[in-house]
Order: structure tokens, then sequence, then C-alpha cells
């Protein structure tokens, strides 16, 4: 079962960022940015390089972190050099002790685990970065197959039989890459793409908004995000739970706790559906619902355990078309200048946000509007 779960999300990700070096003349890096973990799954890989003793992207570990931030990918910086990450960002712009605890493929039970490890670096503050994209996937997977107790005090015995989440049409857009790749190496990525766009390649869908223009893979990300799917409704019933641990850890460690919300590429772009020039309106349209729906039961989640929820949703959708992502690319990660906007949202919204919270559990609905 555990190579099963191996074998799903993660892997895709890791060969898209492989494939996508050698494309670009890049030699691979040697040391894996993650290891295999019987308890998370997956952890950062201590001997990479860019990471601490603890597999996390830091230069070391502190004996003291003013504030830890957790997520995925979206928090590792996985188009970005080390340096361009947002939580570097934020601590060289604030001054801060800002601690990256991001992890590529980690969901809610890993920033759980995470932070039962982390409470030796005595934090004052810690931000929980939940990204729609895939996280709560992620959290049921991590439940299923984790040898954590805590962990398994997440699963329900009964969702034994229920299927994984359906990454078929990733896979086969993975695999039209890889192949055209190899037919045309004279072709560079964005050549390539442009191509299986035209053709019609489900999840490589052409979209050009404003200045930006990349390719969106809307069919996956609704895959993840359907809560009509019962592995998805699990993993956000997991989620709520991670969540009210999350709460009860702030309480008696005596540290500020906050959630931010980040949304996919795709679910801004269909917030802007009128203004956008897409292949597959349909799709899209789809995924805007599935994403406004999660959104939501994740800042109702927040809202019963009076945690602070800070949705990026209606700051990033004026940007998206700005080239804040890599552009010509399936990417969804945001580039140096998104991660740029992203520290700044932390600096001026999420950061005073915890203070004013701090001692009273007032719930922030999203400091911009939803749309």
């Amino acid at each position: 079962m555990r190579a099963q779960v191996m074998t799903t999300i993660r892997q895709f990700e890791l060969l898209q960022d492989y494939l996508g070096q050698a494309a670009a003349g890049k030699a691979p890096q040697r040391s894996p940015r993650s290891i295999h973990d019987p308890m998370m799954l997956m952890r950062g890989n201590p001997e990479h390089p860019e990471h601490d003793a603890l597999g996390m992207r830091n230069s070391e570990v502190p004996k003291q972190a003013d504030l830890i931030v957790l997520g995925d990918s979206q928090v590792y910086g996985t188009s970005v050099r080390a340096e361009q990450c947002w939580p570097f960002r934020l601590q060289a712009e604030t001054g801060t002790a800002v601690y990256n605890a991001g992890v590529e493929g980690w969901g809610s039970v890993q920033y759980a685990l995470a932070l039962e490890e982390l409470l030796s670096l005595s934090p004052r503050r810690v931000v929980v970065s939940l990204h729609t994209g895939n996280d709560i996937a992620e959290a049921f997977q991590c439940a299923r197959a984790s040898t954590s107790p805590l962990a398994k005090s997440y699963w329900d015995p009964s969702w034994a039989a229920l299927p994984l989440a359906d990454l078929s049409d990733k896979l086969r857009a993975e695999r039209a890459v890889t192949r055209y790749a190899a037919e045309r190496p004279d072709l560079c990525p964005g050549d390539i793409l442009a191509e299986l766009g035209q053709r019609g390649i489900v999840d490589v869908n052409p979209c050009v908004i404003e200045s930006s223009r990349f390719y969106l893979s809307e069919h996956f990300r609704h895959s993840v995000q359907d809560l009509s799917h019962p592995a998805i409704a699990a993993g956000l019933m997991i989620t709520r739970k991670v969540l009210g641990h999350l709460r009860d850890l702030s309480l008696n460690y005596g540290f500020s706790l906050g959630i931010m919300l980040i949304p996919t590429r795709e679910y801004l772009v269909a917030t802007r559906m009128d203004e956008a020039e897409v292949r597959d309106r349909d799709s899209l349209e789809q995924l805007g619902v599935a994403e406004a729906t999660l959104l939501s039961e994740l800042r109702s989640a927040c809202a019963d355990l009076d945690l602070p929820c800070f949705d990026l949703s209606g700051y990033l959708r004026h940007f998206v078309g700005g080239r804040i992502y890599p552009q010509d690319s399936r990417s969804g990660h945001p580039n140096a200048k998104g991660c740029s906007l992203i520290a700044r949202y932390m600096r001026e919204r999420v950061l005073p946000g915890l203070e004013s919270t701090h001692g009273i559990r007032t719930t922030v609905g999203g400091v911009y509007p939803m749309y």
C-alpha cells in the first residue's frame, strides 16, 4: 500500500521537475530533495545541499525560531532558488527568524507530525499553509499509509476500501510531454507544450491572461479537490481533525497559530474567466466551483476552531495575469515575483493579524474579498 501511495502525486511532480531541469540544460540534483520515511511517507533530505540537518530548506537549524511556516512545495519554493522562496524573503524583509518547514508532497497530516517535532524550536508564531491543490488528497494518503500513531488516530478503518483520487489525466499529460520531448529534442519545453496544447491534450490547457501565458492542469486539480469523491471528503474530515490538533498544540505551548489558504493557479484564472483565453472553459469552470467549495469548507473549519484564517485567493487573483507563475509552463508554483507578493502579504496582513488575535482567538475570514 505504501508503494501505491508513493507512486501517485509526488512521483509525477518529481518527474516533472527532473524533466524540466533536463530540458533547460541543467544537471538534475544528485541528492534528491526528499527521501522515504515510514511516518511522514517522505521528508526532506538532510544531504541535499540546500537543506539543514532536519532536511528543511534552511541554512541551519536554529536554537529558536520566532516563526515556523509549515507547508508543501508552495512553501518550499519548488520553482525558485532558496533565497527567492517567500519564507526566506520574509525573513530578509522583516528581520524575523523564519523557519521554512515546507516539504514537497506534504499535506495536512504531515504538518501536524512535523510541528510535533519542531516544538523544540520554541516558536512564538506558527503559520500553516494549506494548499488546495493537493493537500486534502495527501491527508487521506498519509493517514492511510503512515506508521505514526498520530496519523493513524485520524484514520477511520471504514475508509480502507475507498479508491484514491483518479490521477490518470495527469499521468497521460506527463507521458505526452515526455514522449514528444524524446521525439523532438530540438524543441524547447515551451514549444513542446504549445504543440500539445494545440493537439488538445488534456491538462495541457493553454491560457493567456493579461501578460501571462501558461498551461493549466484543471482536470488533475479537480480530481484532488472534488468533495463528491469519498476519499477527498474523508481527506477534508481528516484535515478538520488536524486543525483541531494544531489548535490544541498552540494553546498548550503558548504560540500564536494562523492558517493561510493558498489557491491553485487554475482557480485564480477561473475567478477571472471573462478576461482569460483558454481552450477548455467548461472543465476550468468545474474546477472553479469545486475549489471555491473546498476553500469555503476550510474557512468554516477554521472559524469553528477560532483559528485565524488568511485566504490568499482574493489577493492573488489580481496578480495572476502579471507573470507571477513560470511562463510557457505547466508549473503552478509561484516564481520569484509570486514569492515576493506572498512575502508581502505575510508581512502586511498575516503577521499583524496574528499579533492582533493573540489571546483572543478571533477568526480572520480573509483580508481580501472572495470572488
